[in-house]
C-alpha cells in the first residue's frame, strides 16, 4: 500500500495488528466503531467501516459520494465503495469471501472455520453484529480484544497530550458547573451551560450524558440528570465526559451547597484521603483488584466499608471504558496494569442507600512511581453562596 505523506493511516499500527492477527490465527478484523477506525486510520466517518486482513492492505468501506475525499487519503488503497446498505453488505461478504480463498490456499487444518475479530463494545451495533453473522454463515466471528488491547492500552505521547487537553476541556465544564449550584438551580440548566462550554472550548460532544445527580439521587453509579430544582444541604455529583479529537476525558466532583453535616463530611473526607492510597498503588503490574483492596482499607478505618462498590478505576481513552473495565467484565479485576495505560481513579459512588453519595474522579497515567494524574482539578466540595 501506498499513500501521500500527509495521510493520517497509521501503518505501523495496522502492521502490528496484523502480526497478532497472524500469532492467533485471526484472518481479518472488521471494524465497524469509531475508536478502531480513527485508531488506524487517524479520521473517523459517520458509519465507520473498513476490513483489515491478517496479510496486505485494509480495505475502507465508504458511501459512493465518500470515495473522491478517501481516495485522497488511502492513496492507492483499496476501497469498496456502496450506494445503499445491501450493496454495503455484499462488498463486505465479497472481500470476506475473497480473504477465505487466499487463506485457505495455505496450509490449514482440515475443517477450520475461518476466524474474523470484530470490537463488541458499546459502539459496535448489535443488529449489525447479527446481520454480519446471518450473511456469513461460514465465518467464527470472534472478539477483536486479544488484537486491540495489547496494542491500545499503552498510550503514545500524542494520545497522552490529547486526553490532557480532554481533562483541561473538563475542567473549564466544572468550573462553569461549580458556578451554577445554588438553591433552584436545576440538572438540565447546568448541563446545558456545561455543554455549551466544553463544546466552546473544543470539545466534539460527550462520551456520556452530563451527570447532575442532587441530594438521594448521588446514589447512582451511572447518574442523570435530576429533575428537581437543588436546595441548600443537597449533595450533588457531577460527572463529565467531553472528548477531544475521538479521546475520552472523564471528570467527577462532589458538592454540598452549603456547610456539610457530619454524615456528608464522612463520606467527602473519605473518598478524598482514599484518592492518594489508591494512586500510589497505580503502578505497573497492579491490577483494579488490588486498587479494591487499597480502597476498602481507608473505607474499614472509617467504618465505612460496607458502602463499598469494588471497581474504582477503569481504562480510558478512544473508548469511554477501556481495559480493565472490571465493573462491566470482572475477570478484568484481575488485569495487570501497564505503564502508560490510562485508568480513572474514583469511577465508583461511595453511596448510603437513601442518603447519598459521593464521587471525585481523574484520569491517571500509570508509571513506576504510581498514577501521575493528566491534569489536576481542586478538590473542593463546599459551595456556600450561587453565584447563578
Amino acid at each position: 500500500m501506498t499513500a501521500e505523506t500527509s495521510s493520517p493511516i497509521r501503518i505501523d499500527r495496522i502492521e502490528r495488528a496484523q502480526g497478532l492477527m497472524r500469532e492467533q490465527g485471526v484472518a481479518a478484523i472488521v471494524v465497524m466503531n469509531h475508536d478502531d477506525y480513527r485508531w488506524f486510520f487517524g479520521i473517523d466517518r459517520a458509519q465507520p467501516r473498513a476490513i483489515i486482513p491478517a496479510s496486505g492492505a485494509p480495505a475502507l468501506i465508504a458511501f459512493t459520494a465518500e470515495e473522491e475525499e478517501l481516495r485522497s487519503i488511502m492513496g492507492d488503497g483499496p476501497i469498496l465503495v456502496w450506494g445503499s446498505v445491501g450493496g454495503q453488505i455484499n462488498d463486505v461478504v465479497t472481500r470476506l469471501r475473497e480473504i477465505t480463498a487466499e487463506t485457505r490456499a495455505a496450509p490449514r487444518a482440515p475443517g477450520d472455520r475461518l476466524s474474523v475479530a470484530m470490537q463488541q463494545w458499546f459502539d459496535t451495533p448489535a443488529f449489525l453484529v447479527e446481520m454480519f453473522r446471518k450473511v456469513n454463515p461460514g465465518v467464527e466471528l470472534v472478539s477483536s480484544d486479544p488484537i486491540m488491547d495489547p496494542l491500545r492500552g499503552v498510550k503514545e505521547p500524542a494520545e497522552i497530550a490529547t486526553m490532557t487537553t480532554a481533562q483541561r476541556v473538563a475542567g473549564i465544564g466544572m468550573d462553569r458547573a461549580r458556578s451554577l449550584l445554588g438553591d433552584g438551580a436545576t440538572g438540565h440548566d447546568i448541563a446545558t451551560e456545561v455543554t455549551y462550554a466544553m463544546m466552546r472550548a473544543g470539545a466534539e460532544r460527550t462520551s456520556t450524558p452530563i451527570y447532575v445527580n442532587v441530594g438521594r439521587e448521588t446514589c447512582m453509579l451511572h447518574g442523570w440528570q435530576s429533575p428537581r430544582p437543588m436546595r441548600a444541604g443537597d449533595l450533588v455529583v457531577i460527572d463529565l465526559t467531553p472528548v477531544v479529537d475521538g479521546y475520552c476525558a472523564n471528570l467527577a466532583r462532589t458538592f454540598v451547597l452549603g456547610e456539610p453535616d457530619a454524615r456528608q463530611r464522612s463520606l467527602l473526607d473519605a473518598y478524598a484521603a482514599l484518592i492518594p492510597v489508591v494512586r500510589d498503588a497505580m503502578r505497573p503490574g497492579a491490577t483494579v483488584a488490588q486498587l479494591d483492596s487499597r480502597a476498602e482499607a481507608v473505607l474499614r478505618e472509617r467504618g465505612l466499608a460496607q458502602y463499598q462498590v469494588n471497581g474504582i478505576g477503569h481504562g480510558l481513552g478512544l473508548r469511554f471504558e477501556e481495559t480493565p473495565a472490571s465493573t462491566i467484565i470482572p475477570q478484568h479485576r484481575n488485569v495487570p496494569l501497564r505503564e502508560g495505560m490510562t485508568v480513572t481513579i474514583g469511577h465508583t459512588v461511595l453511596a448510603i442507600p437513601g442518603f447519598g453519595g459521593v464521587r471525585h474522579e481523574d484520569v491517571y497515567r500509570v508509571t513506576p512511581d504510581g498514577g501521575a494524574i493528566l491534569a489536576p482539578y481542586p478538590i473542593e466540595p463546599v459551595v456556600l453562596a450561587s453565584t447563578a
